[in-house]
């Protein structure tokens, strides 16, 4: 079931990473003029490059940790226990380059 969950997640988080790169693509497209089809390719393969290169840092700031952590620490808080793997900021990035980097060379 986990595995189901974790999917869904993911196709979810990788499509609304690529609308929001379609849209800034599209409007810096339009703002510039001249080829728009071009500029939108080029600004679709750079925000892929750039979320790649987001994909290489870590899942989770270790700032979060610190704070989840002391949360508990005081009795505040408590840990999340959920059965099966937990998705990544790593693999929603990883996706969503690797998506917005095939979206441009296909158009």
């Amino acid at each position: 079931m986990w595995v189901v969950r974790e999917l869904s997640r993911l196709l979810g988080r990788i499509a609304i990473a690529v609308l929001i790169a379609i849209v800034i693509a599209e409007v810096r497209a339009l703002v510039s003029g001249g080829d728009t089809l071009w500029t939108f390719r080029i600004v679709v393969m750079l925000l892929g490059a750039a979320f790649l290169l987001l994909a290489a840092g870590p899942g989770v700031t270790l700032q979060g940790r610190k704070v989840t952590h002391m949360a508990s620490f005081i009795g505040v808080g408590r840990f999340e226990h959920v059965p099966g793997p937990r998705l990544t900021a790593t693999a929603v990035f990883m996706g969503s380059g690797l998506v917005l980097l095939v979206l441009g060379a296909v158009l």
